[in-house]
């Protein structure tokens, strides 16, 4: 209750003077058609949505102006996924859960698809890859090390990971995972990437953010949160009317500049005032709904059937929001240059 409470607080009290564009329409997942590069390109501006606010001092255009230094060595320094959130006990009848190894398996493949995807999408970026952010001496000293939860050296999904569940099941009540080898970077229960990211200027670990930052020489750094969930076919008690089953893909990610970069620019727009803020240059979202089957008979409930179901869609479908995401974040990212 109190991570959701103090979320809603920050989401609230930083909504005012943001200015939104894009996100306004639909994508059609097709199981048996692959969009390419080029059709992502072209999807890219309807699907995903852009926000911005200035910060205290400056304004974003003036920050960020072509004549004033670009944004062009970027990476990633958090990236935390909330799989299908349950707590210990189910109420509802979803039918197909994840372990917390599971969740962070998952977590992990949607890293790589991120990785692959800047090196196809925008390969004009100088981007730092996460091994190198892991390896960085700044890392080690913030945050929480991350618990490792795979009890043996593999990056894919087994039948262990995944599976059938009734309700009133228990399951693991960790939510928000991240990646084994990068720093839990959370405060007071709250995911690192809601109190850093969003359209506004935030406070939260802006020391940290200086110094990797200053020892990786990044001009701006990606904070990044996947969310997924999917229902099983159900009835509204209420209104009695039947819902789909559905698969919903969720990714918001803000391009964080230090306070050390926001600092250099205030000094050559001739700005004497020196907030010791980070300033979020663009925030992103992106959202899919995909239709799913995963209600089948009950000899048919095996790991096969839910990565033909579920998991192999749900990569698919996050591939596909990704690139839109990383094309819309780099087209922003070259306006500055």
């Amino acid at each position: 209750m109190l991570r959701f409470l103090l979320g809603f607080i920050f989401l609230t009290s930083c909504s005012l003077g943001t200015k939104s564009s894009g996100g306004k329409h639909r994508y059609r997942y097709e199981p048996d058609f692959d969009y390419t590069i080029e059709d992502l390109r072209a999807l890219s501006s309807g699907i995903v949505s852009m926000e911005k606010r200035d910060p205290k001092v400056g304004t974003l255009d003036q920050l960020f102006h072509p004549k004033l230094p670009d944004i062009k060595r970027i990476g990633i320094v958090v990236f935390e996924t909330n799989v299908q959130p349950t707590r210990t006990g189910l109420s509802d009848k979803d039918l197909i859960y994840p372990n917390e190894q599971g969740k962070q398996l998952i977590t992990e493949k949607f890293l790589r698809i991120w990785e692959e995807g800047m090196s196809l999408v925008s390969p004009d970026l100088d981007y730092v890859n996460t091994e190198t952010v892991r390896q960085s001496k700044a890392l080690s000293q913030y945050g929480l090390e991350v618990t490792d939860y795979i009890k043996a050296h593999r990056q894919g999904i087994e039948n262990d990971d995944i599976v059938w569940l009734p309700a009133g099941k228990k399951t693991p009540m960790y939510t928000v995972m991240n990646p084994r080898g990068m720093r839990d970077l959370s405060f007071m229960l709250v995911p690192a990437s809601e109190l850093m990211g969003g359209p506004k200027w935030s406070e939260h670990n802006k020391i940290f953010l200086s110094h990797i930052c200053k020892e990786l020489k990044l001009d701006a750094a990606f904070v990044i949160m996947s969310e997924v969930s999917w229902k099983a076919a159900r009835k509204d008690k209420f209104t009695n009317e039947n819902h789909p089953e559905e698969l919903n893909l969720k990714i918001k990610a803000t391009t964080l500049v230090p306070f050390g970069k926001y600092h250099e620019r205030l000094e050559a727009l001739k700005e004497s005032q020196r907030p010791v803020i980070n300033v979020a240059y663009r925030y992103h979202e992106g959202e899919l709904k995909i239709p799913i089957e995963i209600s089948i008979p009950e000899d048919q409930k095996n790991f096969v059937e839910i990565d033909k179901r579920l998991v192999a869609p749900m990569f698919k479908a996050y591939r596909d929001l990704s690139l839109m995401m990383i094309d819309r974040m780099s087209g922003e990212i070259r306006k500055t240059h």
